[in-house]
Protein backbone atom coordinates (compact mmCIF):
# COMPACT_ATOMS: atom_id res chain seq x y z
CA UNK A 1 0.00 0.00 0.00
CA UNK A 2 1.83 3.27 -1.20
CA UNK A 3 0.11 5.54 0.66
CA UNK A 4 1.13 6.80 4.35
CA UNK A 5 -0.49 6.15 7.38
CA UNK A 6 -2.03 8.42 10.27
CA UNK A 7 0.49 9.01 13.01
CA UNK A 8 -1.64 6.84 16.23
CA UNK A 9 -0.39 6.25 19.56
CA UNK A 10 -0.96 3.59 21.37
CA UNK A 11 -2.78 3.81 24.32
CA UNK A 12 -2.62 0.64 26.74
CA UNK A 13 -1.02 -2.78 25.07
CA UNK A 14 -4.00 -3.33 22.81
CA UNK A 15 -5.47 0.14 22.12
CA UNK A 16 -4.93 2.56 19.33
CA UNK A 17 -5.77 5.87 18.86
CA UNK A 18 -5.52 8.05 15.87
CA UNK A 19 -7.47 11.48 13.84
CA UNK A 20 -9.44 11.29 10.44
CA UNK A 21 -8.37 14.64 9.03
CA UNK A 22 -11.25 15.17 6.18
CA UNK A 23 -14.11 16.97 4.43
CA UNK A 24 -16.05 16.89 8.17
CA UNK A 25 -12.89 17.60 9.92
CA UNK A 26 -11.04 15.79 12.53
CA UNK A 27 -12.57 12.56 14.08
CA UNK A 28 -10.86 10.25 16.52
CA UNK A 29 -10.58 6.77 15.46
CA UNK A 30 -10.12 3.78 18.02
CA UNK A 31 -8.26 0.52 17.32
CA UNK A 32 -8.36 -2.06 19.91
CA UNK A 33 -7.52 -5.87 19.72
CA UNK A 34 -9.53 -7.94 22.53
CA UNK A 35 -9.26 -11.41 23.51
CA UNK A 36 -12.01 -14.10 22.44
CA UNK A 37 -12.87 -17.18 23.55
CA UNK A 38 -10.51 -19.23 21.23
CA UNK A 39 -6.55 -18.89 22.50
CA UNK A 40 -4.39 -16.47 21.11
CA UNK A 41 -6.96 -15.32 18.77
CA UNK A 42 -7.79 -11.18 18.66
CA UNK A 43 -10.37 -9.56 17.34
CA UNK A 44 -10.08 -6.02 15.65
CA UNK A 45 -12.69 -3.73 16.08
CA UNK A 46 -13.01 -0.25 15.29
CA UNK A 47 -14.17 2.66 14.02
CA UNK A 48 -15.34 6.41 15.86
CA UNK A 49 -14.55 6.91 19.52
CA UNK A 50 -17.58 8.01 21.16
CA UNK A 51 -17.80 10.39 24.50
CA UNK A 52 -18.06 7.45 26.96
CA UNK A 53 -14.22 6.47 25.27
CA UNK A 54 -16.40 3.26 23.50
CA UNK A 55 -15.92 2.52 19.94
CA UNK A 56 -18.72 3.28 17.75
CA UNK A 57 -17.95 0.26 14.93
CA UNK A 58 -20.85 1.01 13.16
CA UNK A 59 -20.13 5.07 11.75
CA UNK A 60 -20.35 5.65 8.63
CA UNK A 61 -18.30 8.97 9.10
CA UNK A 62 -17.69 9.81 5.16
CA UNK A 63 -14.71 11.98 5.99
CA UNK A 64 -13.37 11.31 1.99
CA UNK A 65 -10.05 9.52 3.65
CA UNK A 66 -11.08 5.91 3.65
CA UNK A 67 -7.72 4.69 1.83
CA UNK A 68 -5.69 6.62 4.38
CA UNK A 69 -7.76 4.91 7.55
CA UNK A 70 -7.56 1.58 6.19
CA UNK A 71 -3.87 2.15 5.58
CA UNK A 72 -3.63 3.22 9.02
CA UNK A 73 -5.38 -0.26 10.76
CA UNK A 74 -2.84 -2.03 8.31
CA UNK A 75 -0.03 -0.28 10.25
CA UNK A 76 -1.44 -0.69 13.69
CA UNK A 77 -2.37 -4.70 13.03
CA UNK A 78 1.45 -4.67 11.60
CA UNK A 79 2.43 -2.83 14.47
CA UNK A 80 0.41 -4.56 17.03
CA UNK A 81 1.13 -8.09 15.39
CA UNK A 82 5.36 -7.16 15.77
CA UNK A 83 5.15 -7.38 19.07
CA UNK A 84 3.01 -10.28 19.36
CA UNK A 85 3.71 -12.56 17.04
CA UNK A 86 2.27 -15.41 18.03
CA UNK A 87 -1.53 -13.88 18.23
CA UNK A 88 -4.01 -14.18 15.22
CA UNK A 89 -6.16 -11.34 14.07
CA UNK A 90 -9.63 -11.68 13.79
CA UNK A 91 -11.63 -8.97 11.93
CA UNK A 92 -15.61 -8.90 10.51
CA UNK A 93 -17.99 -5.94 9.01
CA UNK A 94 -20.78 -4.97 11.43
CA UNK A 95 -22.19 -5.14 8.18
CA UNK A 96 -22.20 -6.97 4.74
CA UNK A 97 -20.91 -3.61 2.90
CA UNK A 98 -18.21 -3.26 4.93
CA UNK A 99 -17.29 -7.30 5.18
CA UNK A 100 -17.19 -6.83 1.42
CA UNK A 101 -15.00 -3.72 1.90
CA UNK A 102 -12.32 -5.96 3.73
CA UNK A 103 -13.11 -8.60 1.02
CA UNK A 104 -12.17 -6.44 -1.97
CA UNK A 105 -9.13 -4.57 0.56
CA UNK A 106 -7.76 -8.39 0.70
CA UNK A 107 -7.80 -9.52 -2.80
CA UNK A 108 -6.10 -6.17 -3.86
CA UNK A 109 -3.36 -6.11 -1.74
CA UNK A 110 -2.95 -9.77 -0.98
CA UNK A 111 0.49 -10.02 -2.66
CA UNK A 112 1.38 -7.58 -0.38
CA UNK A 113 -0.14 -9.24 2.65
CA UNK A 114 0.71 -13.14 2.13
CA UNK A 115 4.54 -11.88 2.40
CA UNK A 116 3.66 -11.05 5.83
CA UNK A 117 0.31 -12.93 7.02
CA UNK A 118 -0.87 -15.88 6.45
CA UNK A 119 -4.43 -15.21 5.48
CA UNK A 120 -7.31 -17.16 5.92
CA UNK A 121 -11.81 -16.62 6.30
CA UNK A 122 -14.48 -18.05 8.11
CA UNK A 123 -17.76 -19.41 5.36
CA UNK A 124 -20.26 -21.55 6.14
CA UNK A 125 -20.79 -24.72 4.84
CA UNK A 126 -24.25 -25.96 5.95
CA UNK A 127 -24.77 -25.35 9.95
CA UNK A 128 -20.66 -25.93 10.51
CA UNK A 129 -18.55 -22.65 10.39
CA UNK A 130 -15.21 -23.95 8.76
CA UNK A 131 -11.78 -21.81 8.48
CA UNK A 132 -10.25 -21.85 4.97
CA UNK A 133 -7.20 -20.49 3.24
CA UNK A 134 -8.15 -16.84 1.90
CA UNK A 135 -8.70 -16.93 -1.99
CA UNK A 136 -8.54 -14.08 -4.05
CA UNK A 137 -9.86 -16.24 -7.49
CA UNK A 138 -13.41 -16.93 -5.73
CA UNK A 139 -16.94 -15.85 -4.85
CA UNK A 140 -16.17 -17.53 -1.57
CA UNK A 141 -19.14 -15.42 0.72
CA UNK A 142 -16.36 -15.14 3.43
CA UNK A 143 -17.59 -14.08 7.27
CA UNK A 144 -14.76 -13.09 8.60
CA UNK A 145 -10.93 -12.80 8.27
CA UNK A 146 -7.84 -13.89 10.17
CA UNK A 147 -4.15 -12.68 9.64
CA UNK A 148 -1.56 -14.32 11.07
CA UNK A 149 2.21 -12.92 11.38
CA UNK A 150 4.57 -16.15 9.33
Amino acid sequence: MSHQPYSYNRRYTTRYTFVSKGRKGAIVKIAQFTPTSVTNVLNLSFGDLRSDGTIDDAANTNNNDIVKVMVTIVDIINDFTTENPSVKIVFIGNTKVRTSLYNRILKMYYTIFSKTYIITALIKDGSSFIEVPFETETNNKYLAFFVKRK
